[in-house]
This record gives structure tokens, sequence and C-alpha cells, in this order.
């Protein structure tokens, strides 16, 4: 694999998979696919991405302000963590996002 790669993982929350408040059916099942891709990237020194909804609860996001998503993914909520069955790398570098309340998006 070149040096000037990559990976990204995108929005592996408890409120993305089932069960949570707007929950991907089956979306828990790509976990261990992620983790064999993360542990190619860390043996290979590459870059582990890894974003997140780290949601205010109170947002503009939200349908009670405005919005039009049900809460989730509010910062430091259970919902808000990345799946339990991801393992990212030490190293990791997480990028949280939707953090102004005053935005949708």
């Amino acid at each position: 694999m070149r040096p000037d790669k990559a990976l990204l993982i995108v929005d592996v929350q408890n409120d993305f998979c089932p069960g949570g408040a707007l929950a991907v059916p089956g979306g828990d099942r790509i976990v261990p696919v992620l983790n064999r891709y993360i542990n190619v990237f860390a043996r290979r020194k590459l870059p582990v991405f890894a974003s997140r909804d780290w949601h205010p609860p109170r947002s503009s996001h939200f349908k009670d302000f405005g919005g039009v998503w049900p809460v989730h993914c509010v910062h430091m909520s259970k919902g808000a963590r990345f799946h339990p069955g991801l393992r990212l790398s030490r190293g990791s570098i997480v990028l949280s996002k939707g953090m102004d309340p005053s935005r949708e998006g």
C-alpha cells in the first residue's frame, strides 16, 4: 500500500447501529471488517481517522429546535460513543462534527 493512503471511518456510533436513535439496519455488521482495515493501516503506520457526530443537547440540527433530525449522538452520551466492538488503533485521529448548536448539519 502506498504511503499516501489513509483510512477514514465514518460515524460508527451506537446511535447509528441497531437499537440507536437513527439506526441503520445491520449497521454493526461492518465493524469486524473495519477492524481488519484498522489493523492493516496501523501495522503499516498509515493514518486512521474516525469521524463522529458530536452534537450539543440543544441543537438546531434536532427537530425540537427547528431541524429535521431526532435527537442523536449527543456529546458524551452512550449513543454518541463509537460502537463497542470498533477497535481504533493507538494514534487514531477522531474528527468531531456537528458541534455548532446554531448550524444544521
